[in-house]
């Protein structure tokens, strides 16, 4: 991809730019006269000065809006693109190197603008589309709202933020007890759910069996364990005389 370079006009070009100017306003001294010192005004000029010329030219009739644009969609390709590209860079909308070709960049560039100047949004740099991307009061792109940053999560503390279970009040009451931490102590009785879960029975006489999931460590029927949980609510495992209901925790911490 050909980068675009900087051309400086020399003394003779910047000369023949004021004659050319000079020339738009005064009346023509007879007829081939202005033809005439036309042509003698760019024939001082090289071509890389004459590109440089009128790129400044066009420049200067977008500005004033008198530009005869024609419109450009997807395909489209060369300066008109190029210059679309690279206004459509300095508000914001086109993050990619204007390369003079309209693709799909392009394309989503040109929508997010249309949504902007609340114009018809397709993508399609029609003349009108141009006329208002090209004025001064073309809106730029808005800036994104950065996100919140999100609060660090505290580790729970096992000394403090686990309490002792009431068994019976967390079954009849589970939304109230939910996500409420307890530590636990018992015998591994089974395996639940294709050994997902321990079913446990706890120490403590006054309370029942507990199902146990996302624990880190093997353990066997039989093995006695700590878990520091947080209740999830009730769940159902098959017994031999039918379903049973238990509470169920989260293994944070075990031992």
């Amino acid at each position: 991809m050909s980068r675009a370079r900087t051309v400086r006009l020399t003394a003779a070009a910047l000369a023949a730019l004021v004659i050319l100017t000079a020339l738009a306003t005064l009346p023509a001294p007879g007829v081939g006269a202005e033809t005439a010192w036309d042509d003698a005004a760019l024939n001082v000029l090289t071509a890389e000065e004459l590109v440089a010329l009128r790129g400044r030219i066009d420049d200067r009739l977008r500005a004033l809006g008198e530009y005869p644009f024609v419109k450009l969609s997807e395909g489209s390709r060369g300066d008109e693109v190029t210059a679309l590209q690279r206004r459509l860079k300095a508000l914001g909308y086109f993050t990619a190197e204007p390369d003079g070709r309209y693709r799909t960049t392009t394309v989503n560039a040109m929508k997010a603008f249309e949504k902007a100047a609340g114009l018809r949004r397709d993508g399609v740099a029609s003349v009108e589309d141009q006329a208002a991307l090209f004025a001064d009061a073309a809106p730029a792109a808005p800036t994104p709202t950065p996100s919140p940053t999100p609060k660090p999560t505290r580790t729970p503390n096992r000394a403090k933020d686990y309490g002792k279970l009431d068994y019976r009040l967390a079954g009849l009451m589970p939304d109230k007890y939910f996500g409420s931490r307890y530590k636990l102590s018992g015998e591994i009785m089974a395996f639940l759910d294709g050994d997902t879960k321990w079913l446990i029975t706890l120490d403590d006489a006054s309370a029942g069996l507990i199902a146990v999931q996302g624990f880190s460590a093997a353990r066997s029927a039989g093995d006695r364990v700590t878990v520091w949980g947080e209740y999830l609510g009730l769940t159902q495992y098959e017994s031999e005389s039918g379903p049973v209901s238990v509470l169920l925790f989260n293994c944070e911490y075990m031992e």
